[in-house]
């Protein structure tokens, strides 16, 4: 063979001869014969790894897993794998395969596994687990998730930087889906959205209670034009018999269609008024009487009325320590009961009762002992004392307590408190953002909150509402306790 080469110019053109390269015999094999043997061996050791390397070096099955409701956990031998509906690769032999789900009751079984050796990797056996989930109280579920989203609404609205997980309508899903033929349930579910509602202070939060409402009253499954209708109508009748919910409603939705409502009539009647009613009665004084109890005294409060946010709530005959506790009635309640006093930080830290700055106060005697108001005391330690405090009384159907933010306003508002107070105190309510929305005691309670009320105080206008987490002491909050009937209550 030659090959023709080539030059410009007019010169002669030059045949040269053509490389080439011979294979010789292998062991007497010819090449056309070996290398058909060798491209068959690649191809023999390709299909191996591909068709039965992975089941012989990983030999085991797919395990299917999908629930009603969906999320639950799945573990194998008691390690977690993923949340249900989910496929997870499970080796061969027996193994446990168990569900959890938070307030359902758990599922588990032993299956014994096997897989194919041959295309497993393209064909793997695969085995499918399909389990319903039950729970003895729906109604716990829906409270669980409500509790989360009441803790999730302290972090303001969403950012960049994190975003609010759906806690309420995930509960709801699952509350709802468990409640599917209980209308007694169902109907307690939805008193409990009503406490959540005093949370929805995020745009976020809302979304996630309307979406929560449609779950409920679809039990779980995809709305019907009909039922979506009927929730929109229930949400409306209680944004129209809530006084509270005018003012919340404006401040969720975008400024241009805030100022569309603000202007509305409906929205004027909502919150005409504001905190201004108070109101003692002075035609009923009540029976209350100023009274002593183991060294404190109480100033009795006269029953009346007090407005907020255009709803008029009746308050109760009351009495009201004459001031903050002082140190020195802290000392005797400590000498009681010393598991709360200082050397025992450690310990109400390690119970969530306190936090490690308990009781840092300066050291005072004589008449600054007497007449200095106890700071640096948790919202606990605050209850421990009124219990104990309580033990004092000779009216048995009274007991001593922190007072209610409102039992606070009505006094403060209409100049009954009888002394300035230098420090906030801690109040007996669970904070929520929108307390003026109204809800049932029962449910306000299950639903509860991370932060406890704190109101008063001379860096705080009469009006302004404060919170901290129930274990938090901190040196500017005292507190001050009232006498009232037991049961009580104005959640």
């Amino acid at each position: 063979m030659f090959r023709k080469f080539g030059l410009t110019g007019g010169k002669k053109t030059e045949w040269l001869p053509e490389d080439r390269a011979h294979l010789k015999p292998l062991f007497g094999v010819r090449p056309g014969v070996y290398l058909a043997g060798l491209y068959g061996l690649v191809i023999l050791i390709a299909l191996f790894f591909v068709l039965l390397y992975p089941g012989l070096k990983n030999p085991g099955g797919l395990l299917v897993v999908a629930t009603e409701p969906e999320g639950a956990a799945i573990w194998i031998d008691g390690v977690y794998q993923a949340a249900a509906p989910a496929t997870v690769f499970v080796p061969q032999g027996k193994r446990l395969i168990s569900l959890s789900l938070p307030s359902f009751t758990g599922w588990q079984d032993e299956i014994d596994v096997t897989g194919r050796t041959f295309a497993s990797f393209l064909f793997p056996k695969k085995t499918l687990i399909t389990v319903t989930l039950e729970t003895p109280n729906p109604v716990a579920v829906l409270q669980q998730g409500a509790a989360e989203y009441a803790a999730w609404s302290f972090a303001g609205e969403p950012t960049a930087i994190y975003q609010m997980p759906p806690s309420l309508s995930e509960a709801a899903y699952r509350a709802a889906f468990a409640a599917r033929e209980n209308a007694a349930a169902l109907s307690a579910m939805n008193e409990t959205l009503e406490a959540a509602s005093r949370f929805a202070s995020a745009a976020a939060g809302a979304r996630d209670l309307i979406r929560s409402k449609y779950l409920i009253d679809n039990a779980g499954l995809s709305p019907s034009p009909l039922t979506l209708i009927s929730s929109a109508h229930d949400m409306l009748s209680f944004l129209s018999q809530n006084p509270g919910s005018a003012a919340a409603l404006a401040s969720l939705i975008p400024p241009e269609l805030a100022s569309v409502i603000a202007g509305s009539a409906w929205y004027k009647k909502r919150t005409a008024g504001g905190n201004a009613a108070r109101n003692p009665s002075a035609d009923d004084p009540g029976t209350a009487e100023n009274v002593a109890v183991n060294g404190t005294l109480f100033y009795a409060i006269p029953k009346g009325t007090l407005s907020q946010a255009n709803r008029v709530f009746a308050i109760e005959e009351f009495s009201v320590a004459a001031t903050e506790v002082s140190r020195m009635s802290w000392e005797a309640f400590l000498a009681a009961n010393p598991e709360w006093k200082k050397e025992n930080a450690a310990g109400l830290v390690s119970q969530g009762f306190a936090t490690e700055d308990y009781l840092e106060e300066d050291g005072m005697s004589g008449d600054a002992l007497a007449t200095t108001p106890v700071t640096g005391v948790s919202w606990y330690a605050a209850k421990a004392y009124c219990a104990w405090l309580s033990a004092f009384l000779e009216d048995a159907d009274c007991e001593v307590r922190l007072p209610y933010e409102r039992e606070w306003e009505y006094a403060a508002v209409n100049g009954l408190l009888r002394a300035t107070q230098p420090a906030a105190v801690w109040c007996e309510d669970y904070f929520a953002p929108l307390n003026a929305i109204s809800a049932k005691s029962e449910s306000i309670a299950a639903v509860g909150s991370p932060e406890r009320s704190v109101r008063g105080g001379k860096y705080m206008k009469l009006e302004s509402r404060g919170s901290l987490p129930p274990d938090f002491c901190v040196p500017f909050v005292s507190f001050r306790p009232v006498i009232a009937k037991k049961e009580t209550n104005y959640e």
